[in-house]
């Protein structure tokens, strides 16, 4: 007798009926089920961005190591809050739920796609002979696009458009929203892998 997948055959007197089959899913192992899948997608998510996080280190250094004084001194910083729309982290502002602040961060980095591709345009022109950073910048920028993409699936959100990046055409500013760009991205990394890193382990419990 042939048999059809999907189907089972009920035999009676001479007719042989043909019947759906009915397959009973314990409510359990669904439930089991989908927790291995949210487990198996947070745990994808925290392997991407501690792999970028891992390929972003000396970022910050590499950047500033090509700007010239007063940027190349050793401890140079810059307020971030005071650069006109940088997507900045102020870690008390972010909500205690890991899942809420990955929302931020999602935000955070849609933001820096445009911020990323302003900076690589702007050191093209300044650092055109420096291959090494150009190249980093170029990463960070595709990086940023893929958090944004593998976020907004992990959280089932659309990605937010990115506001236009606001003109900055004198060298000076050009080179410290650069700064900014860099440490934001690497600020926004740190704070994603502990959130990550904090779903995973209540997941695997």
């Amino acid at each position: 007798m042939e048999f059809l997948s999907g189907y089972r055959f009920v035999l009676g007197g001479e007719a042989t009926v043909l019947l759906p089959a009915i397959v009973d899913a314990s409510p359990d192992l669904l439930s089991m089920q989908q927790e291995q899948e949210t487990l198996a997608a947070k745990q994808q998510a925290l392997n991407l961005v501690t792999s970028i996080h891992e390929q972003s280190d000396g970022l910050v250094r590499e950047y500033l190591s090509h700007q010239g004084a007063p940027f190349s001194r050793d401890g140079f910083t810059y307020p971030l809050h005071q650069l006109k729309d940088l997507p900045w982290l102020d870690i008390n502002l972010l909500p205690l739920s890991p899942w809420k602040s990955l929302v931020f961060s999602l935000s955070a980095y849609s933001a820096l796609i445009g911020w990323f591709a302003s900076t690589l345009k702007w050191q093209r022109k300044l650092n055109s002979k420096a291959p090494l950073l150009l190249k980093r910048l170029e990463a960070s920028y595709q990086h940023a696009r893929v958090l944004s993409s593998s976020l907004a699936s992990l959280l089932q959100e659309p990605i937010p458009t990115s506001q236009a990046v606001p003109e900055v055409n004198e060298v000076f500013s050009q080179k410290v929203n650069g700064y900014g760009v860099c440490q934001c991205f690497c600020d926004w990394l740190e704070q994603t892998k502990r959130d990550m890193e904090i779903l995973v382990a209540e997941t695997s419990v």
